[in-house]
């Protein structure tokens, strides 16, 4: 039974080993197979400290960091001390986890320990060498590192390290020509784009940072570079376009560069954009993803051309019937339409994948407000608030029915409820000048926004602008609320949805809609949409 059962984990333990934070990787058949034989073989033995290791091992390549501590924890009391490869590298795990956390002493001891059991192992040797960087011990790092490269001339981790330290060190000249080593000592490997192009960002090159995690796109590693590029387009969104309209001009393989691209570009709100990279994709027949047909839709939606954003959201609904995102976008569009019948029934459609969804409560709030069933509204938002409690646009939309219910105590509670949550990130998630505004505390909403605003990392983006614009909206503060809806516009955010259709949400310029100056405004950057 014990040989069975490890002969199916063996068949399972052949990915590489990568910490990589997936809360959901239970809902993946083959994790769930290996974790019931780890729980098999333990049921055998509960100090079989090899699968211990092993499970440790797995619960930290999915970011499960509690659980793979615990079992690392007891692996690491139950080994012989002679079985020094496997006890050395569940240290190293170990030590990752505890760096992970923030707790670099005892990350350190265990990167020692690690590399007192075997002085050979290079996992430990990197891993205790990024530590000391990460902890301004230039010094020891160097040697770490130096160490590396006596052992292996083309440790591309080794001269990566090194090129780091002449940066943070202001020496470019070293910078640059470590840096050029680490490249050739690997010229294909992911992680170097990666964390080149992370340095890049540091330094401000955006484009530079571009072209790296595009070329982390082209050797394979997909799913890490798209992030990283579609973070980076928030705040360099022309450089990041810029990189992949020169990766779709030298490739072959057009079809998935023009979905990054047009995914980039309807993140950032440039909608029609990314209609046309939506048309080539159809019209040269690249792909044919339901995806593709939603996302233009969407961006049909964003820019108020509504019948052709039905169209297509229809045609992504007959080609995949099972996502619930599509049937909410479709219902919102026949809610902006008056078609609430139709609205209805594609909740109704929503809420069979998840009743308790927070998005599928809040279309149906939505549509009862606009019907002016203001007492449903407020059962759903209480329902939502339910499983959702830090949610703290909830709380600002419960107020918000309860002041259209007459009840402004109630209102005023959950906008004070809002403020009672410390808002550390000094972000826009929080919603904190919204709730001060609601409340009459004008200035003290303005002080917040501009707050916000010079915390941004780099340039605030159109979004960003928009959003400010709409917290002076809320205070009467027009000559500021124009300012910033102006820069909003600059910058390219041609969300003509919000500017004009958005009601539901509490974050919007519906106050400036019914002004001469307003329009004015809008319609001098119709190139926008």
């Amino acid at each position: 039974m014990k040989n069975i059962l490890r002969t199916l984990l063996a068949l399972y333990i052949v990915l590489p080993l990568m910490a990589v934070a997936q809360n959901n990787y239970m809902n993946d058949p083959m994790v769930r197979i290996a974790m019931a034989t780890y729980d098999a073989l333990l049921a055998e033995n509960p100090q079989d400290y090899a699968t211990l290791y092993l499970r440790g091992k797995d619960y930290y390549r999915y970011g499960d960091y509690n659980k793979a501590l615990e079992d690392l924890n007891e692996a690491i009391r139950l080994y012989p001390r002679q079985e020094t490869s496997d006890l050395s590298q569940a240290y190293t795990i170990r030590g990752l986890i505890y760096q992970m956390q923030g707790n670099t002493t005892l990350a350190l001891a265990d990167f020692n320990e690690a590399l007192q059991l075997d002085p050979t192992s290079r996992y430990s040797l990197i891993s205790r060498a990024d530590l000391l960087v990460e902890m301004g011990d230039f010094t020891h790092a160097k040697e770490d590192y130096q160490m590396l490269i006596r052992r292996d001339a083309r440790c591309q981790e080794a001269y990566l390290g090194l090129a780091i330290i002449a940066y943070k060190e202001n020496n470019i000249g070293i910078y640059r020509e470590n840096m050029q080593k680490a490249q050739d000592s690997n010229p294909t490997n992911v992680d170097f784009y990666l964390t080149r192009g992370a340095i890049y960002e540091e330094m401000g090159e955006w484009r530079l940072a571009a072209d790296d995690y595009v070329s982390a796109m082209i050797y394979g590693d997909n799913r890490r570079a798209v992030a990283t590029l579609n973070s980076l387009s928030t705040i360099a969104y022309q450089p990041t376009i810029e990189a992949l309209s020169a990766a779709i001009e030298n490739t072959d393989e057009k079809g998935f560069y023009y979905f990054v691209r047009g995914a980039i570009h309807m993140n950032n709100h440039h909608y029609t954009a990314s209609i046309q990279d939506w048309n080539t994709i159809v019209e040269q027949k690249y792909l044919h993803y339901h995806t593709v047909f939603y996302n233009r839709g969407y961006c049909y939606m964003r820019l108020g051309q509504f019948e052709y954003a039905l169209e297509d959201i229809s045609k992504a609904i007959r080609m995949k019937g099972d996502e619930m995102s599509y049937f909410l976008e479709r219902s919102q569009i026949y809610r902006v339409l008056g078609q609430y019948d139709k609205a209805n029934e594609d909740i109704a459609v929503a809420s069979t994948f998840d009743m308790d969804n927070a998005e599928v409560l809040l279309q149906r709030a939505y549509l009862a407000t606009e019907q002016r069933d203001y007492q449903s509204a407020l059962n759903l938002y209480n329902e939502a608030i339910m499983y959702n409690a830090d949610n703290t646009l909830l709380y600002l939309l419960r107020g918000d029915i309860y002041n259209l219910l007459g009840n402004t105590e109630a209102a005023q509670q959950n906008y004070e409820m809002m403020l009672n949550v410390p808002d550390e990130a000094l972000g826009f998630e929080s919603l904190h000048g919204f709730a001060m505004a609601r409340l009459g505390r004008n200035i003290e909403a303005e002080v917040w926004i501009e707050q916000v605003m010079e915390r941004i990392k780099g340039i605030p983006s159109g979004e960003d602008y928009y959003k400010a614009a709409c917290i002076y909206a809320l205070t009467g503060n027009n000559t500021q609320a124009y300012k910033y809806l102006e820069q909003a516009l600059k910058a390219g955010y041609g969300d003509y949805f919000n500017y004009y259709f958005e009601y539901d949400s509490p974050i919007s310029v519906a106050p400036l809609r019914n002004e001469p100056d307003f329009r004015t405004l809008i319609q001098s950057y119709n190139n926008v949409f």
